[in-house]
């Protein structure tokens, strides 16, 4: 073997292990790489020669424009690639692409969209030249061939057998706004999502998704995210949170609702929303910047009176009460004018008390416009085997409340990338980070009950007959028991609430074999929390300033800091093989199978201390010792599965998918830890037969689908059940008296309850039928489903008699039911140069509690849980008018039941159950009585249409959302005129209520009395159906012409106005917000009013 050191390194050391080769054949192959090449010549020596290099590769870049054929118009996000090679872009917002490195001579470009025939030509590509080529897409009803997200992969729509619906990032950019459940309400039918407050930040969202599946124990908890009654979120495969998530960064989102959630298992009981994020178009940088600000005004407050108007109704409530009026004449005419000289309260002016003559406007004084903005860049592309989409997102969001610090301001940071390391390895990466800084009132914490700062009750329910501020400015005390709420406004610290999260998630999928696939993934959440409340103290002061009448939110030795810090650590990995294979021409099967872990750690700590010098500065180092209070603790769960789907199609007609899954949670004992949940989902293909085809000609498309799917939950036991735990410390409320001997219980030691080791999941049935069907050429859609759902195995209190001594553990004894339908129907098509889309959707879920364990009772009112009644239904007595005579008053007063100091213009109820009486119950306690079934809580028939229309450059969005049938009960400070005689009344009873001049009025006269409890008790007059239309979305936008924004390099240019909640049609009266819950406690809803731009380059 001959050769120079030139060829090869005399220290280079190359080996090779082969068997049953020649000496030439092994020399061969172990040089191959080294770029030398052997020549053996016929005396048998061997001279090793340097591989002569090839010639340098010749390259050119191709560049254009895709367009629509019908109309010329730019379409993006088309796909551009050049046949043959790995080279891929998309077009930009207006139509460009660009590809580099394209190798010299003929090639052949294909461009596809979806719903667009794909259009290829072939290019002669010079070297180091731009070949210019644009294309035309003609319009085709492809539909069918759109990817669909499901369980652990991917499918084509038309193979789909389940109940799936989708939307794409389309939805979410025609919305100003800055949470993605708000641009998802009614866009998708059979998922509900409610709010219960307009603060930044604390909108307090509710997320459903075909009714209810399971009842928690704490009402609150009905909707919440940790009740059992909310999809599961996953974002890029790992649980997430949506309110999170910025949704400019959403690609598509994806629900599985039937069957086709059964192989997500122990945390897809209410089903499944998959999120999928952008991802990058390979090819040169494209940049996107998007912004808008907004104005926002109040909307749907309750309409209080005026001093006048309340001074007309204290009279007549005076003199039905058989008292004298407090306001004479004189005094009348002296408020009618708004006389600003006060005199002495004539009944508790001893008490320092005086009476008003001006007229308070506290919602005008305690609320203003808010102001909003959204800034988000992006910045896509990559190189032949990567791509990158990163994204920054800034939203600032100010509150609508006056002089304080009332805001939410959040950062998301979001980077995709994707490598193929070879045709067969690749790698997904997702890293993002969200901070939210959010500022509130400090000390004036929300209730359970109220989805607001106090403060916002004190301004809804202020007297209009109290100043804000004394005579000498300062700020008066309200007399009689509301606070005053622009001094609470003004003078409270500023309570902050910080959270920084940060979110991993790694993809490796390997295709070892053509048709099989192994994917392996891992994501970690973590998230910590850093919030700080104070509790300040402001003096309130007498008119005329000689003493100081109480203080706001705290007494001065009562002042505090409370501080809380919480980490959480949620780790995700999965592992699964997807192997697919198409036997002959007929047969095609798909088969998956894996493995899931998922464990959750939270730790918390918080301190505080009270009694601060000053009130300037507010470390907790600065506060009492004498008053301290320290807490802590945190929380671990896991759930481990194992899981599989069958995917069988018999000639592209007959379609099969089944699914198994087998789950292990921590929250029960060992024995009980596993379920199995299967599920199956079948479909015919009607329009793929030939007799279709003669006689259904008129379908595109026509399938029939039906499933059957089980999944566990476990949202309604608590972590450690199952153990019998010991609780250190003192019992709540604190006894101050030590039972043996002098001193107090400081700590003691006690059992928590009584516990159950045979408690196990929670397991809910879901049946599906429904049809997908295209026609005229695919510009009409339309779906329908029909679901029922049971909860066989629903956690209930189980009655034992009371020389038990403890309260039970909940059994799996329970069944609750729920059944419904959804459906929608789209169009889309071009009227003349207009381009119009539409699509009407519309669902709806009732349920009813089958067994609570024998909880078949009623409470007058509102119920949380009755047997054979919806969930949270009321119950009341039904309203038959008011006594408008004296006959009237004689008859009714002989009934049982009816008060004796009932009088003319006093609510009448009927006699249901016949018994001669008015009774609340009958013969058998808690039932039978003349008490009726009223409504529930739970919203009906939702339904959203939305319409889009493009014509040249200007494009039109309207997006209609509503309720056909929610029964909303008038409750709290609405229920009746002063539920407290200190209070006011709304202003839709002044005027409506029976007086001898209004002998026809519809609501009951007007008293302090305790009549007034008879006459406003729950019944069908306080029941009213909130159903509403509302214009949620108005966007109208224009995109600027090529030629003004190519001197500033931008591709395309847009701007725009939209509108949120810019009007609604509803019957609710007294200024609420249909959208409101009972109380009407909400921090106020908004209309919002914004302009915008988008800008790519």
């Amino acid at each position: 073997l001959v050769y120079a050191d030139d060829v090869l390194p005399i220290d280079a050391t190359v080996s090779l292990r082969a068997d049953r080769i020649t000496v030439a054949a092994a020399l061969t192959d172990v040089l191959l790489d080294a770029g030398v090449d052997i020549v053996f010549t016929t005396d048998g020596r061997a001279t090793l020669v340097k591989r002569p290099e090839g010639p340098a590769v010749q390259l050119g870049s191709i560049a254009g424009t895709v367009t629509a054929a019908e109309n010329s118009q730019p379409l993006a996000r088309a796909i551009v690639s050049v046949a043959g090679t790995r080279l891929t872009t998309e077009t930009d917002s207006a139509g460009h692409y660009v590809i580099a490195s394209v190798p010299v001579g003929t090639q052949r470009l294909r461009a596809r969209m979806l719903g667009y025939t794909p259009a290829d030509t072939t290019v002669v590509v010079a070297e180091g030249q731009q070949a210019i080529v644009n294309l035309q897409l003609k319009a085709q009803a492809i539909e069918l061939e759109a990817v669909v997200a499901v369980g652990y992969g991917e499918k084509t729509r038309e193979n789909v057998t389940g109940a799936v619906a989708s939307i794409g990032s389309e939805a979410l950019e025609s919305r100003p706004i800055t949470n993605t459940l708000t641009a998802i309400q009614g866009v998708i039918p059979g998922v509900v999502v409610e709010r219960s407050g307009g603060q930044p930040g604390v909108e307090d969202f509710s997320l459903n998704l075909r009714g209810v599946s399971s009842i928690p124990k704490d009402p609150q908890q009905l909707y919440a995210s940790s009740g059992g009654n909310s999809p599961l979120v996953l974002i890029d495969g790992i649980p997430g949170n949506l309110d999170l998530l910025n949704p400019a960064d959403i690609e598509t989102i994806s629900v599985l609702k039937d069957a086709a959630a059964s192989i997500y298992g122990a945390r897809a009981a209410d089903g499944v929303l998959l999120v999928t994020t952008k991802k990058g178009a390979r090819g040169a940088p494209t940049f996107t910047y998007s912004t808008n600000a907004a104005i926002t005004k109040l909307t749907g407050m309750m309409d209080t009176p005026n001093n006048y108007q309340m001074a007309i109704m204290d009279n007549e409530a005076n003199i039905h009460n058989g008292a004298a009026p407090l306001y004479t004449p004189d005094l009348l005419a002296r408020v009618k004018a708004g006389d600003p000289n006060p005199i002495p309260h004539p009944i508790y002016g001893s008490s320092g008390w005086m009476l008003f003559f001006t007229s308070t406007d506290w919602r005008k004084a305690v609320f203003e416009d808010g102001f909003e903005q959204k800034h988000t860049l992006t910045v896509s592309g990559g190189g032949q085997n990567s791509s990158y989409y990163v994204s920054a997102g800034y939203s600032d969001l100010n509150g609508v409340i006056r002089y304080a610090n009332d805001n939410n301001r959040r950062y998301n940071l979001r980077l995709n990338y994707d490598y193929d390391f070879s045709r067969r390895i690749r790698l997904e990466s997702k890293l993002s980070l969200d901070n939210q800084d959010r500022s509130d009132i400090g000390g004036l914490s929300h209730a359970s009950w109220c989805s607001c700062p106090w403060l916002v009750v004190e301004a809804i329910f202020g007297m209009p007959n109290h100043p804000i501020y004394t005579r000498s400015g300062q700020h008066f005390f309200a007399q009689g028991g509301w606070g005053n709420a622009v001094a609470q406004a003004k003078e409270a610290a500023t309570a902050t609430f910080a959270t920084r999260g940060v979110n991993t998630n790694f993809k490796l999928i390997v295709e070892p074999l053509d048709g099989l696939k192994l994917n392996l993934q891992s994501g970690i959440n973590y998230r910590t929390e850093d919030n700080t409340d104070i509790g300040k103290s402001s003096p309130l002061y007498r008119w005329d300033d000689s003493s100081i009448a109480y203080y706001s939110i705290a007494n001065p030795d009562q002042n505090w800091v409370t501080r809380y810090n919480g980490t959480t650590l949620n780790r995700n990995y999965v592992g699964y093989a997807e192997f697919s294979r198409t036997f002959g021409e007929r047969h095609a099967v798909e088969l998956m199978g894996g493995v899931s872990h998922e464990d959750h750690d939270l730790d918390w700590f918080q301190a505080g201390r009270s009694d601060f010098t000053s009130q300037d500065v507010w470390g907790l180092n600065l506060g009492s010792t004498g008053n301290m209070a320290t807490g802590g603790g945190g929380e671990q769960w896991a759930i481990r599965s194992l899981f599989s789907r069958l995917s069988y199609g018999f000639s592209n007609k007959y379609l099969l998918d089944a699914t198994l899954r087998y789950d292990g949670s921590s929250r029960f004992s060992p024995d009980k830890r596993w379920g199995f949940f299967p599920g199956v989902s079948v479909a015919w293909r009607v329009s793929e037969e030939p007799f279709a085809r003669r006689h259904l000609a008129l379908f595109d498309n026509l399938k029939l689908r039906a499933s059957y799917g089980e999944n566990g939950n476990q949202e309604g036991i608590g972590l450690y059940d199952y153990l019998q735990l010991i609780t250190i410390g003192r019992q709540w409320p604190y006894d101050p008296y030590y039972p043996f001997g002098a001193g107090r219980q400081d700590q003691s030691a006690y059992l928590s309850g009584m516990v159950s080791t045979n408690r196990t999941w929670e397991t809910i049935a879901t049946s599906n039928v429904g049809v997908d069907a295209t026609l005229l050429s695919s510009k009409l859609d339309f779906t329908f489903d029909y679901f029922i759902k049971n909860n066989r195995d629903m956690l209930v209190p189980v009655a034992y008699p009371s020389i038990l001594g403890a309260v039970p553990p909940y059994s799996n004894a329970g069944r609750v039911k729920t059944w419904g339908f959804e459906t929608s129907l789209g169009w889309k098509g071009h009227v003349r140069a207009v381009q119009v889309s539409a699509r009407a959707s519309l669902s709806d879920a009732k349920n009813k509690v089958v067994n609570y364990g024998g909880q078949d009772t009623y409470d007058l009112g509102w119920n949380y849980i009755r047997e054979g009644y919806p969930v949270s239904s009321y119950f009341g007595y039904v309203f038959d008018g008011l006594i408008r005579t004296q006959a009237e008053l004689d008859a009714y007063k002989k009934i049982p039941g009816v008060p004796s100091d009932i009088g003319i213009g006093d609510a009448r109820y009927k006699d249901v159950n016949g018994d001669g009486k008015i009774s609340l119950y009958g013969d058998t306690p808690g039932k039978d009585g003349d008490v009726v079934y009223l409504g529930n809580t739970s919203p009906r028939y939702t339904y959203g249409l939305n319409l889009d229309a493009k014509w040249r450059r200007l494009d039109v969005s309207i997006f209609m959302q509503g309720v056909g049938k929610r029964t909303l009960f008038r409750d709290g400070e609405y229920r009746m005129p002063w539920s407290d005689w200190w209070r006011q009344p709304p202003l839709f009873y002044y005027n409506q209520t029976w007086n001898e001049d209004r002998p026809n009025a519809p609501y009951p006269r007007l008293t302090h009395g305790n009549i007034r409890f008879w006459n406003y008790q729950p019944s069908t007059l306080q029941a009213t159906n909130a159903a509403y239309l509302r214009l949620k979305n108005l966007q109208i936008g224009f995109s600027l012409p090529e030629r003004l924004i190519a001197r500033a390099r931008m591709t395309r240019a847009r701007v725009y106005f939209s509108g949120f909640d810019l009007w609604e049609k509803h019957n609710v009266k007294g200024g609420w917000d249909p959208e409101s819950p009972a109380l009407g406690f909400n921090y106020p809803f908004q209309r919002l009013y914004s302009f915008g731009m988008d800008i790519t380059f």
